[in-house]
């Protein structure tokens, strides 16, 4: 029988009738509840405390609360934290969901709505802890094959079922909180202009970040099946007016400007539309990460009559690659970013992808300067 958990919550709030009121309501209900008076006091008390859930004011002297929630998700990321903000603010509101925050409610905090954003941080703080301990238990079956298997490659497929489980997770919570904050603007009845801009943005968000998820299960699908291109012809033009438009918010979050430069007079290709697109995708995805402090990405399709093939062509102004790392780029599970940034299947997934379609893709390094991938995608045969 599983011990069901005392769940403990740290309340952080300067106004000390507010803290006893809640602390009391959340005692009553069953919680171990702890209290701070400011934000100092408040991430010191989680630290000693670990609890499961924070609620944390916004508006409060020296340390914010949203400074607070920033500190917790960096050192203690499993504990969920519900803000609790003015009426109105609702771009306080909205900056809390990018960070991470569970939950926002709104002041004075009502009993229902209280409890229903305790409700959902600890359905989060559950679902975290599942993850957990599924991507431990893979981990732990790895470790068991590893010793009729061999122990290198048993190794590279754990580290992948942890990235993974980490990768989708993180988009997913992101369009956990976008429909969270659309279903509020909805309760309020009739959308102003201005909820109805925000709505719009908050629905070009869930679809990017539904995008991330198909991206990357479609990564591990192409990886492992090494499926045939369902090949047809297309219009190259489509294809990165497709990919510029996915790419679109990852861009402007990054604060890189995309260039787009097609050859109007480009033949016909031949190949499979998913596919190619997510060639580009990826490597779009990896320039903009080469790119922390921003910069410029040139997209550019051009024909090489000569050779048979429309070259598509991804540039961007990061740092380059390191000459240690440019031969192996395109080894499966190579990868040269921080953990839970990538799985290193990228490259090698586009690489796959154009040797089934019998083009090829070339990386041309400029060291401090940036890189160049290029796409060779054979043109489509005369009618």
């Amino acid at each position: 029988m599983v011990k069901p958990i005392k769940w403990k919550v740290i309340l952080i709030d300067d106004e000390q009738d507010i803290r006893d009121v809640v602390s009391l309501t959340l005692q009553d209900a069953g919680y171990e509840v702890f209290t701070a008076e400011d934000g100092k006091a408040g991430v010191n008390l989680c630290m000693a405390n670990n609890p499961h859930i924070v609620i944390t004011d916004i508006r409060m002297p020296g340390i914010d609360g949203l400074k607070v929630l920033e500190i917790l998700k960096k050192d203690l990321p499993d504990i969920e934290v519900i803000v609790a903000t003015a009426f109105g603010e609702m771009d306080v509101a909205i900056r809390a969901l990018q960070l991470d925050a569970s939950d926002f409610i709104t002041k004075p905090v009502g009993h229902d709505a209280l409890f229903m954003a305790l409700k959902r941080a600890k359905e989060r703080w559950s679902a975290r802890r599942q993850i957990k301990e599924y991507t431990a238990m893979l981990e732990r079956e790895v470790v068991d094959q590893a010793q009729t298997l061999h122990q290198d490659k048993m190794m590279s497929l754990g580290r992948l079922a942890a990235s993974v489980a980490h990768e989708i997770n993180n988009p997913l919570s992101g369009v956990l909180n976008y429909v969270r904050l659309m279903r509020r603007i909805l309760e309020r009845g009739r959308l102003s202009d201005e909820s109805h801009e925000k709505f719009k943005a908050q629905l070009e968000l869930v679809e990017s970040e539904t995008s991330r998820c198909s991206q990357i299960v479609s990564s591990l699908l192409t990886f492992s099946r090494k499926s045939d291109p369902a090949l047809a012809r297309l219009r190259a033009e489509d294809l990165i007016q497709r990919c510029a438009l996915l790419s679109r918010h990852k861009l402007e979050l990054s604060k890189i400007e995309l260039k787009i430069s097609v050859d109007p007079r480009l033949p016909d290709i031949e190949g499979d539309f998913n596919q190619l697109q997510q060639c580009i995708i990826n490597l779009i995805f990896n320039a903009i990460d080469a790119m922390p402090d921003g910069g410029t990405i040139e997209l550019s399709a051009e024909s090489d009559s000569a050779e048979g093939f429309v070259i598509i062509s991804v540039k961007d102004t990061g740092t380059g690659i390191s000459e240690k790392d440019l031969p192996r780029i395109f080894e499966p599970f190579y990868t040269t970013k921080k953990d839970g940034y990538g799985v290193g299947l990228g490259l090698s997934t586009v690489y796959g992808i154009m040797e089934r379609h019998k083009g090829r893709v070339e990386v041309k390094n400029r060291p401090g300067k940036g890189t160049v991938f290029t796409l060779l995608i054979p043109v489509a045969k005369a009618i």
